[in-house]
Formats: structure tokens, sequence, C-alpha cells
């Protein structure tokens, strides 16, 4: 009984890799900082963000040197960490391995505050991140959350401002824009884009795992990967791609991976089969989770789910595992304008 209770839990662990999917660092976290951050919020309600640019200080990757990036609304900036680090807590950077590609985590601008500050969209953890097993299977708690970034060229925090899944916990950031046609299609939709994320706000729209892991999985065997669109809640990943795609009929290419390719990434790629999942995260028993060795020795197996109908121009059907990754390296984004870089950026 022992044995195959631990095959299951297993079986669990090599999945709790995508909830990293949507976390930042969630080390040294208070629940008064988490309270303020939600005061904050309510102090700067979304409809009372400007369309303006946004001088964001940005660096593709952590040897690169900061530059400014133009940000406008629904512009998608997405972070990762540099798995070199060694000043990086080591549960941080595995859980950073398990995540395929370098960027693992994404937000949207969105707009200017009054005092010029600016605010951006994402999905992420709640600051208690318990998992559950409910009826429909593994859960976990999180929802939507809008994050002060900081004023132009990153020169003054946020005032009130305790968020604990801070942006500068990352080691490198990047904005991406849709191409041209795609962000001129989406902007005809700006109201309705602007009001659902408020309304998902005020219901606060529920972090949901994109796989499904219950109790029938011990009989199946089958992991199965979970695209409902905004019925049952996101990751940061497929949040943004579920609302452009159900709100303003706009659709990406090539931004999910089918689940033999994820698989693949940890059998054959040198990050994948360096993927663990520290003890930390393990609540059922000691030890890491080595996922490579997971697949490979405990059965499982991950199954695409049924293609989900769009409203896209071309009728797509998608199905599949989104990545912040995939998001970042689609030919339906491209990169966004730079400006002179100030001399007095400071340390980044």
């Amino acid at each position: 009984m022992k044995i195959w209770l631990n095959h299951f839990i297993v079986a669990i662990l090599a999945i709790i890799a995508i909830v990293a999917l949507s976390v930042h660092n969630v080390s040294d976290q208070t629940g008064s900082s988490f309270d303020k951050q939600k005061a904050s919020v309510n102090l700067h309600k979304i409809d009372h963000l400007s369309n303006e640019t946004y001088l964001f200080k940005a660096k593709k990757t952590a040897d690169s040197l900061p530059v400014i990036q133009t940000l406008e609304r629904f512009d998608l900036i997405f972070v990762g960490y540099d798995l070199r680090s060694e000043h990086k807590k080591a549960y941080t950077l595995d859980l950073a391995r398990s995540i395929p590609g370098d960027y693992t985590h994404l937000l949207a601008y969105l707009g200017k505050d009054e005092n010029g500050f600016a605010y951006a969209v994402e999905m992420n953890m709640n600051q208690n991140q318990s998992l559950s097993m409910g009826i429909e299977g593994l859960e976990v708690n999180g929802q939507i959350f809008l994050y002060c970034l900081g004023s132009d060229f990153d020169q003054k925090p946020c005032p009130n401002d305790h968020y604990p899944y801070g942006i500068k916990t990352y080691d490198f950031m990047w904005a991406k824009r849709l191409q041209p046609v795609l962000k001129e299609q989406l902007m005809r939709y700006e109201t309705q884009l602007m009001a659902t994320i408020k309304q998902d706000l005020i219901n606060a729209h529920p972090f949901q795992l994109q796989f499904h892991v219950g109790l029938d999985t011990t009989v199946n065997k089958h992991i199965t990967i979970i695209d409902d669109g905004r019925d049952n809640g996101s990751d940061c990943a497929t949040y943004f791609m579920s609302l452009f795609e159900e709100v303003a009929s706009v659709c990406l290419d090539n931004t999910r991976m089918s689940a033999k390719n994820w698989e693949s990434y940890y059998l054959d790629t040198p990050l994948g089969q360096q993927a663990v999942i520290p003890e930390k995260y393990n609540p059922f028993f000691e030890g890491d989770i080595h996922i490579q060795k997971e697949l490979t020795h405990s059965g499982y197996e991950a199954i695409d789910n049924v293609p989900r109908q769009t409203t896209c121009s071309d009728k797509r059907k998608v199905s599949g595992l989104t990545t912040p990754n995939l998001i970042f390296n689609s030919q339906s984004l491209v990169d966004v304008n730079e400006v002179k870089t100030p001399t007095n950026l400071g340390n980044f």
C-alpha cells in the first residue's frame, strides 16, 4: 500500500513543476505584506489606469546591459532566472529548471495611474501555496493580481506596495508586442478586454493547473493537459492566450506544446534532465523528486487535451501546454522599441 501511494504521490509531484509556470520568488513573505499589496490595488482601480506608454527598464539575458523599452497597453513582459546564479536559493533554481525554456513567467502591461506609476496584471499563486486534492483533482491556491511596476526608468518604487512576488526577484526581463496587424485587432477590443480583466480581479479569477491529476490517475496512468479557456481558471501563460482568443478573437501562433514534447523536455534536454522538485515542495515524504527518473520508471503518461475551438478568423482549434517561453518565441510577437539608455540607471 505504501509503495502504491508513493508512486501516485510521485506522479503528482512530477507535475507540480507546472505550478512554477506562474510563480514568482516566494521566499521571505509575510501576511501583512500581502494584505498591503491588496490594499494598494484597491487604491489604484483598473479603470483609473490611463493608456500611456511606460519606460520599462529591461535586460534580455542575465549578461545583458539594461536598456529602456517603451511599453504600450497589452505588451507582454517575460521574466526568468539565471540558472548559473549562486545567490539564488537552491529550490528556486530547481523550480526554474523544471519549466521548459529561459522565460518562466509573464505579465501584461495595462497603463499608469494618476501619479505616473505603471501597472501590470498577472496570474500568480497566493501567499499560502497550499495544494489540495478535491473532487476535480489536484488544486492550488492562486488568483489574478494587479501589480505595480514602478515609475518610468524604474526611478521610484510604488507607494504602499509590498508585493511578495516582486518582478525584481528575477535576473532578466524583456517585453514583446503583438505584430501590428494582431495588435490593431486586439485594440479594437480594448474596452472589452479591460472590462474583462477588471471583472476577473473582482471575482479573484482562480489559478488552475495545466494538468489534471486525480484519484483516477492511479487507474489510467494518464496526466491529462487542461485547456478549457477561461472556464475554470488559468495560469500565467494560458490566462493571456485565452483572454485574447475569447474576448478579441486574436490567436497567437505556436504557443502550445504537445504532451509528448513536454515529456521530451525532461527526458532529452540537458536542463530538463536536471529538473528537480525540491523537498520544500514535497509535503508527503522526505527527499527531492527527480522528474526524469519518475517519468521513466513510474509508468505515468502525459495526454493531450481534446482540441478547443476558438473564435479566431481561421477557425483554429488549440490543444497542448502553453508556456511563457513558447509565447516569447512566437512569430506573432515582435520586439518592443528601445530608447536611449540613460546613464543614471544604476545597478540592475
